[in-house]
């Protein structure tokens, strides 16, 4: 038994198999680096990871709900399907995440940098994106319904309608 503890400690501390995902947790919210880690359905909600690096990071599915990721590196993240409901990204660095079928309904991203991110099918509703950066983020199917985006800076955006440009109807 003791040899089996001894072992996935080890396997931890390396972060392949037994555990690695609670080593990888303590070590992001020890030393707010995490660079490129595997965290998938990780419970990250209401953690406070403000400033962290988790560029690269596998966050899918992840539960973020309400967490602070104020001026957190986020850059290429692969955060399909997470919940970050209601989470602080004020600031953050998101550009080239994939945040395909997140649910970031009421989360702050004012300021935030989203260019070339992937927000295909994300539910913002009713989200802070003003002054956020959205050059050549994609927009295809995602909710919009009460989202603020003043003074954000939309070039380049695909996908992203408006009331006073409705799609055409090809019948």
């Amino acid at each position: 038994m003791l040899l089996l503890a001894a072992t996935c400690t080890v396997l931890a501390a390396t972060h392949t198999g037994c555990g690695s995902q609670q080593a990888y947790i303590r070590r992001l919210t020890v030393t707010r680096q995490c660079q490129g880690c595997t965290l998938e359905r990780a419970n990250l909600s209401n953690v406070v990871l403000s400033g962290a690096n988790m560029r690269g990071s596998k966050l899918r599915n992840a539960d973020l709900k309400s967490a602070n990721l104020f001026s957190a590196d986020l850059k290429g993240a692969d955060l399909k399907g997470a919940d970050l409901k209601g989470a602080d990204l004020r600031g953050a660095i998101l550009a080239g995440a994939d945040l395909k079928g997140a649910d970031l309904k009421g989360a702050d991203l004012s300021g935030a940098d989203l260019k070339g991110a992937d927000l295909t099918d994300a539910d913002l509703g009713y989200a802070d994106l003003s002054d956020a950066h959205l050059l050549n983020a994609l927009f295809i199917g995602t909710k919009l319904q009460g989202t603020n985006l003043v003074s954000s800076q939309l070039e380049g955006v695909i996908g992203l309608l408006t009331e006073k440009n409705p799609p055409k109807n090809t019948n």
